[in-house]
Order: C-alpha cells, then structure tokens, then sequence
C-alpha cells in the first residue's frame, strides 16, 4: 500500500504543471524535475539533473552567496520563503515565489531540500497595474484645487479630504478627518441646527445646493457655493454624504460692488463719469465671463477679461462686431439662443452646454437677461457665462460611484431598482412584459479559497464581460455583490424569450476563462421571474427570481429556473417552519437522541452521538432537511448549537461510566466569537470533563475563513475537548486539513460504507483513509454500519471505532443503549432486528449542525 502511495505521489508531482517541484541534494544539487520546472524554466530533466540550483539565479546574486543562503536558513529553520528575479533557460528573467523545505529522516539526518517556484510575475504585473489605477484616480480627486470635494458620515463627520478642501478651508486632513462638518458654520447657524437641516434635505430630496458664509481654520469667512448628495450602498442604505463647496468669495464683492456703483451713478449723476470708469474695471475684473450686446443690432458693446480668454478675441478686436463675425459657430449659436429667449420673455434665461473653445471641449453654464437703458428705447442683452468643466466631472464621478459596483463597472442595487422601476412601468403601459433574473456563479468559492481574492476579482470582471456580450442594448446587466449578479430584460412578449436569454448565458458563461495562468471553470445558475396581474412590483419580481434561482441550484446548478407557486407555497414553509422553531427553542421542543459508538470488539460502548430530534405538536417528526437549512439561514442555529453543547454535557454527566459524548457544530457557528465561551461554558454548569465531550466537524470549516476558524479549532483544543473531522471523503477532502490542524479523530462518511462491497472505488477510498490515519496517529470511526459483513471487513481494513443501525438506533438518554446485545444471525448473515418493525430509515436523525 505504501508503495502504491509512493508511486502516486510520484506521479501526481510529475504532473504538476504550475509549480516548479524538485529536490536537491544536501549541497544544492538537483536531485529531479517536474513538468511544473521544465514549463517554467525551460530545462530538459537531463540538462539539469545533477547541476546546482544556483544556475537559477543572475551572476551578481551567485556572487553574493543567495543559493547557498538560502539553503543554509532552510537547513537551521526548517523553510525558506522568498520572494525574486529568476533566470530561465533561455537567460529570459521572471518574478518567482519560491520555498525550500528542508527534509530530513526519521533520525534527524538531513537528507535534501524539496524547492517548489510558482511564476508571479503576470501577477505582479496585475497587482502594479491595479494600484496604478487606484493611484490615478485618487489623485484625480485630490489634486482638484479650485473646489472642496470630500465625503462625510451619516452623522455628517468627514472621512476624507482634498487638496481643494485644503485650500479652501486652510485645515489639513489629519486636523479635520473625524471633526463635524458644522465647524465650517457660524456658531449662531449651529445653534439654530442648519448643518443638520441640510443633511436632512439632502437626504429626503436627494440632494442640497445653496450659498452661504462659511468659515475658515483661521476664523475668517468666505462666500460659498455648497452642494450635498447623499450616498447609498447596494442594499440602498445612507452610508454618507458627498459634499462640493467652491469659494465665490470673489464673485459675490464684484456683484456687490457693482450694485454699489450702480447705486451711486443713479443717486449722483455729478459722478457718474468717473463712476462709469470704475464700472468698467470692475467688470473686467469679475471671475465669470460677462458680455453685454445691443438687444436691436446685436452689436457687442462690452466684454470682460474672461470673456476674452474664453472667446479668444480682445475687447479690441470685437468692439462694433456681432458675435458671429468673431467665434466658433457652435458657440456663436448657443449665446444667441439665450439672448433670443431673453428678448422673447421677461426674466433670466439659463443654459449649459458642452462647447469647443481654445482650451479643448469645455461644459459652459450661460444665462441671459434684458437690462433698460435710460432711454426706453435702447436695451441690452447681459450674457454671464462660467467654465463649470471640472464641477460636473467632480459631480459625475460621485455619481457613478454611487450607482456603479467599483470592481466591474456594472450598475449596483440602487440603479438596477430603479431600471425595473422604469422598465415595469414601460411595459405595463404598451402591454408587454418585464423579465428578471437573478444569477450566481456555480464553484465561484472554491476559486476564491484556492486562489485567492485577487484572482477571483479578475475573474468577476471577465465574467461581467461575457454576460454583457449577450445581452440587448435595453437590457440592465448588475452586480448585486459576490458572485451574485441580476438582470432586467424589459419588452418580453414570449416566455421563451427570457429562457433563450438564460441559455446564452449559460453557454457563455461555460467556456474555461484563464486568469494569470490558471485555467478557471464556473457555471452559472438562473432563476427566471415575469411579470403579471400577480407579479406587478420590483420587490416581487427579484424575490421571485431568487426563490427560482435557489430551486435551479438545489436541482443540480449550471441551469435555469421559472419562478412557479410551488416555489411561493415552499417559502411559505420554511417560513412557517422557521416561527415554529423559534416557539420550539423557547419551550423546549426539541431533544437530543444518543447512538452508541463500539470499538473494534463490537461489545463495549466507548461514547455516543448526540443528535437532535423535532418532535411537532401537530406536524410530528420533521426531518433536519426541512428545519437545519431554515435554522442556518435565520441565525437560529447559534441558539440551537449552544441548546444542544448544554443538554449534552449536562446529560453525559450523569452516567455512571466513563463514555464520551459527540455534538455536531455547524459551519455557521463559527462565525460567532463566543463559540469557544459556549462550550467552556456548557463544561463548567454540567461539570463534564472535557475530554469527554467530542465536537465534529465537517471540512467547510476549513474551506471558509480557514485561519480564524483553525485558531477557534486550537482554543477549543486548549480546554481539552476532542476534535472529530466528519464526513471525510465526500467534499473537498485534502491532506492539507490533516497538516492545519491535529484532529482526534476521522470520520469516514456512511455513503463509503454502504457502497464499498458493489464498488472498488469505494472500498479503495476507506483504505486510503484508513492508512492515512494510520501514518498520522488518528482514531477513524466507521458510519453507518448496517450489518456483519461490513463490520468484519471494515475492522480488517484498520477501523478503530463503529456507529450505525447494526449497534444501535438512536434513543433518548433515559432509554439509551447501555449494553450490547449481540445481532442475531439469520441464514448465514449478520443482521440487526429492528424494534417495532422499522426500517433503517424511519427514525432519521436530525443533528445541531448540518443534516446527516
């Protein structure tokens, strides 16, 4: 068998492909080479078996002793892990990720070196090329000069601050991040509450514009244009505020002063000459573009300093002209469509549009009014113009972010809301039809777990990508967070319609995707909603749609669903089920059951398996398939687990012997921090000890959050408390869970044992199990033992301890199993007689942590 082990170990090296995997001997020597090292640094086997590994590295770092360094740390810590440049074959250099684990024999005598590289450098490529952008976009935001742009809380304190804010308002960000914006606001303007009016208004009409003093770090006030939106998350709730402000200080003293003049001028026209001149330099100094034409002739009459610059002429060069003579056409045009409104109706006539001028295309906010001369038959058309370029990109990229998911671009939850908003009420009107669908990524998590966050994000992104090819110009394609993604398909006239959208992108969604080498397979399930007389609102529709994608993926994944009432009345259910179980927990419904657990003389009860039975007043028995999944889904497990830790102890306390007792826990209840406090705590009020209490888990433990969860897993190994791994073989079994964590036991999965004498590959993989644990010192407990035959051969292949029907039926702990009474022979064959007539599966057992 070890042979055999050996052999496939061999082989499955060999055929690593992405890795480099070789040894060397004690003094660097390549012992052997994979595929994985011929891929990556395009040596043959003979080429370099036998030559030291430093040929690996340049000249200057051979020079500098790094091989054999990192040999010698290996050699005194046991590893070495380092990352740098590498040299291929060909002199071609790559950014290499590489560990050397020293390996030695049973005495301690170093025998070699394992060496494993992997190729980083498209990932580090990737990694720079990320930052590079984030990079660029923040300073983007920051480096504006001429507005304050920055971000508050919900309670209106700042989160961040730019270089315009900074100018502005004189604080520097480590002064002002955590301070209330109000410290902008006159002390008498606090008191009356208008910084927090203004988030409410803001809030409640989706956004707040006025103008107002502020006030600066130094006390001094400026005249200020402020505008606030608010900001909301996917699941559209207030995270904060984005809040513009632009110091008009400047512009407010010209207007000012320019009513002043005109005041004087009529109040003292001994003046007015002189008067008249200061007028003029006045206005040629105002910071927005002013010109004044004849209302009749059209004839420019007057133009300040930045007209000029934004028109490109002087005062000189278009004194006595009409615009037209002077400018582009397309502004030429857009000024005489304000002024033409303005002849036409009393009043201040307002347009922005987007215009070429000198400095490229720049977005020109315009307004227009008729000022009466002395005589009343002379007018004049004043035109006042602002560059407000960089305020609406200021204004368009909060905007994006507020209804755009940052990683693929795609709408977020609020801007596909309000998509189906729109597209129901469209289609309602012109009697067509509005579809949605709701997607998830099949096997998404185990590419995030295996290749981490980094991978699985470029991964969303090429999936986005793929699903946007297939879809029509009017349809909504959002993220909704995850893996998770949503569709609107408005103007449905044909049911198949939608399910012929749903292939496409099933199909498309099935091709490999390769992600800085690797070679990704995910599958897509939808669930498909339409809507009628009974599926008339948004929220109907998506929990329609998710009900029928959660139908897709129970019934195999890669596939679609249509929303049925089946699928309602089941909701109905679980809901149901889920205020029975509350009424349950409160009142103590619920009981714990004990299956006995034999060692390998078939006699002596060594421990027993708590499991939990539901007992309905009106429903009877509900099976764990019906209840565990409701019980994971509300949160209700955490009162569940802890009910039967404490039920459990304190049961096992009480019986005379010295028999372990075994509680599943659910992946779930790791994700509470008392966990470890529930258990310590169940030990002390009970008075158990804790070596008699046994936890089981399953391997989903270790695949989510694995390190927080192996620490938990080492403080409840601290109090003493046996570790069970579950279910071993029927998930995402790995050695590397053996090497994370001591388990005190394995668990092979009863579906291995009913199989294993009509199938080799079952009974091969309770030897693998069985000789694994072995080589690592661990107990294996065989389920689901249903007669001799499978007992006797289940002791011949290694199997220290024994649960199933053959041994025992679960019972309550007053009537539990305490003795065995050997199974009686009928025809040559071990068999257990069953009490009352039952079958094997009419008392199922329903455990705290997932159904078994």
């Amino acid at each position: 068998m070890i042979e055999n082990n050996d052999v496939m170990y061999r082989l499955l090296v060999q055929g690593v492909i992405d890795y480099a995997i070789y040894m060397l001997e004690p003094d660097g020597t390549v012992a052997n080479w994979n595929a994985g090292a011929q891929r990556a640094k395009g040596y043959l086997p003979h080429e370099v078996i036998g030559k030291n590994f430093s040929l690996f590295y340049s000249e200057e770092d051979r020079e500098k002793g790094l091989p054999q360094r990192g040999l010698a740390i290996a050699r005194e810590t046991g590893r070495y892990d380092v990352e740098g440049w590498r040299y291929r074959k060909d002199g071609s250099a790559f950014w290499a990720h590489a560990v050397i684990d020293a390996i030695r024999d049973d005495d301690g005598t170093l025998i070699g070196f394992a060496k494993i590289t992997r190729d980083c450098t498209e990932q580090r490529e990737a990694l720079a090329e990320q930052r590079a952008q984030e990079q660029k976009f923040r300073l983007l935001v920051e480096g504006v000069t001429d507005y304050a742009i920055y971000m508050l809380d919900i309670n209106g304190r700042v989160v961040n601050w730019n270089a315009g804010a900074r100018r502005a308002k004189g604080y520097t960000a480590d002064e002002i991040v955590g301070q209330h914006f109000s410290c902008f606001y006159s002390a008498q303007d606090r008191l009356a509450q208008i910084p927090d009016s203004n988030l409410k208004m803001a809030k409640t009409r989706g956004r707040f514009e006025d103008q107002g003093w502020r006030y600066r770090k130094d006390g001094s006030a400026f005249w200020a244009h402020v505008m606030i939106e608010p900001i909301y998350n996917e699941a559209r709730m207030l995270i904060g505020f984005s809040k513009i402000t632009r110091d008009c200080t400047e512009m407010r003293e010209y207007e000012q002063q320019i009513l002043h003049a005109k005041d004087l001028a009529e109040q003292n026209s001994v003046k007015m000459a002189s008067l008249s001149k200061f007028l003029d330099t006045i206005i040629a100094n105002i910071p927005s573009c002013v010109m004044v034409e004849d209302l009749v002739s059209r004839e420019i009459l007057l133009i300040n300093n930045k007209a000029e610059q934004l028109l490109g002429i002087t005062q000189q060069e278009i004194a006595g002209c009409q615009l037209a003579d002077c400018v582009d056409p397309e502004m030429c045009e857009y000024f005489s469509q304000l002024s033409r409104a303005a002849q036409r109706n009393e009043g201040l006539h307002k347009n922005e549009q987007m215009l070429p001028t000198r400095s490229g295309d720049r977005i020109i906010s315009a307004s227009a009014s008729i000022v009466r001369g002395s005589d009343a038959r002379t007018n004049y058309v004043l035109l006042i113009a602002d560059d407000v370029t960089d305020q609406r990109a200021a204004d368009a990229r909060i905007h994006h972010m507020a209804h755009h998911d940052n990683l693929t671009s795609l709408p977020n939850r609020v801007l596909f809301s309000q998509r189906l908003h729109e597209a129901l009420r469209a289609d309602r009107d012109v009697g067509k039809r509005t579809a949605t669908l709701c997607l998830d990524l099949d096997n998404f998590k185990n590419v995030n777990d295996a290749l981490g966050h980094q991978v699985g994000d470029e991964l969303l992104r090429m999936v986005a990508r793929r699903l946007s090819s297939v879809l029509r110009g009017q349809d909504t394609l959002a993220r909704n967070g995850g893996d998770e993604f949503s569709i609107v398909l408005p103007g449905i006239m044909q049911l198949n319609e939608a399910e012929a959208v749903a292939r496409r992108l099933i199909d498309v969604t099935r091709p490999v995707f390769n992600v800085d080498g690797h070679n990704l397979s995910v599958g897509l399930s939808v669930g498909i909603a339409i809507s009628d007389q009974d599926l008339s609102t948004a929220d109907q529709l998506l929990r329609c749609a998710d009900m029928a994608l959660y139908e897709a993926k129970r019934n195999g994944r890669d596939r679609f669903e249509h929303f049925s009432s089946e699928m309602g009345e089941a909701a109905s259910k679980r809901r149901m089920i889920e205020n029975d179980l509350r009424e349950a927990i409160t009142r103590r419904h619920l009981r714990l059951y004990y299956q006995p657990i034999t060692n390998e003389n078939g006699h002596e009860i060594v421990g027993y398996e708590a499991l939990m039975r539901w007992h309905h007043p009106s429903r009877g028995l509900i099976m764990p398939l019906d209840f565990i999944p409701v019980a994971e889904e509300t949160g209700l497990i955490h009162s569940l687990g802890a009910y039967a830790l404490y039920e459990a102890c304190r049961e096992a306390a009480t019986w005379p012997g010295g028999e372990s007792v075994a509680v599943n826990l659910s992946p779930l209840q790791f994700k509470n921090s008392a966990l470890v406090s529930v258990v310590e705590a169940a030990l002390k009020e009970s008075g158990l000890a804790a070596h008699r209490l046994e936890v089981e888990i399953t391997e989903s433990v270790l695949l989510d959050n694995a390190l927080t969860n192996i620490r938990t897993l080492q403080k409840l190994k601290a109090l003493g408390v046996r570790i069970a791994l579950d279910d071993f073989g029927t998930g995402y079994s790995s050695l590397s869970y053996l090497r994370s964590f001591p388990f005190d036991k394995i668990k092979i999965d009863k579906s291995f044992i009913s199989d294993m004498t009509e199938s080799r590959e079952s009974l091969a993989i309770i030897r693998a199990i069985t000789g694994m644990s072995r080589s690592l010192d661990i107990q294996i407990t065989a389920e689901g033992v249903e007669n001799d035959q499978q007992f006797e051969q289940l002791k011949i292949e290694g199997c220290t301890l024994f649960q199933g029907y053959y041994f025992g039926r679960p019972q309550p702990a007053e009537t539990r199993l305490k003795v065995f009474n050997p199974p009686v022979r009928a025809g040559g064959a071990a068999g257990l007689i069953l009490p009352d007539g039952a079958d094997g599966n009419a008392s199922m057992p329903i455990a705290a942590g997932p159904p078994e």
